[in-house]
């Protein structure tokens, strides 16, 4: 049987670590890599490409704004959620997320691992604050947040909900001030992890909840798109 291996974003670190063996072979990738899909794929690459012996890889990624398009995966079979977005991944499953999408669009998602990687709308202007003038860092945010209507924080506990708050609640009060953005608190789901290990130890190529990249093969978006469903923009993240 082949050995399996995790190579996922480091913002799912805290969930994957409640659900691995110990002796499962895993590698935490930056949270900001999302932000520049190349450097996503070339960094995912040089991951893989550093696994000798071939192994089921469970990519802990959505396509993130095709910043998986190109990667091989060599001698490797690749598991890798059915998903364009990690949010799906943290709501559990990509229906979840698709109604949450059209009973709310706009919506700009937080988790803890974003609060503590200091990527969310507050963190950025504070960024673009330290980096430019100030008519240039209003304009720099106001481009890349202000087609969203709501801030939802997803939590995987209450406890957790509540430790994040104090986090979340700035984030929400500047988004609110800013854009007149609402603030919702919601639970995620593990389910869409749990199905993603799951299928490494026993790959069902019919199950379309996740694509499946054979050895030699290569990621392409279109393998993520399902019958019926338009893909979102690119430019668009986190919902």
């Amino acid at each position: 049987m082949r050995p399996t291996i995790i190579i996922a974003c480091r913002v799912m670190r805290e969930l994957l670590e409640t659900m691995l063996a110990k002796d499962m072979p895993r590698v935490y990738m930056d949270i900001l890599l999302h932000n520049t899909p190349k450097k996503l794929a070339a960094a995912l690459q040089a991951e893989i490409d550093a696994v000798a012996e071939s192994s089921n890889i469970v990519i802990g990624y959505g396509l993130c704004g095709n910043g998986l398009v190109g990667v091989n995966a060599r001698s490797h079979t690749l598991i890798i959620p059915r998903t364009h977005d990690c949010v799906a991944i943290f709501l559990g499953s990509h229906q979840r997320y698709v109604q949450r999408f059209f009973a709310n669009p706009n919506t700009y998602y937080l988790t803890r691992g974003w609060l503590e990687a200091n990527d969310d709308p507050l963190s950025d202007y504070r960024d673009y604050g330290r980096d430019y003038d100030q008519d240039t860092a209003d304009y720099l945010v106001d481009m890349k947040y202000r087609h969203y209507r709501r801030l939802c924080m997803i939590g995987f506990s209450q406890l957790e909900l509540d430790e994040c708050r104090p986090m979340s609640q700035k984030v929400a009060e500047f988004c609110a001030s800013r854009w007149g953005m609402s603030y919702e608190e919601i639970l995620g789901s593990t389910a869409l992890l749990e199905g993603l290990l799951h299928m490494a130890e026993n790959i069902d190529l019919d199950n379309s909840e996740f694509v499946v990249i054979p050895s030699g093969g290569e990621i392409s978006a279109e393998m993520f798109h399902r019958p019926g469903e338009a893909p979102p923009a690119t430019a668009e993240r986190r919902g």
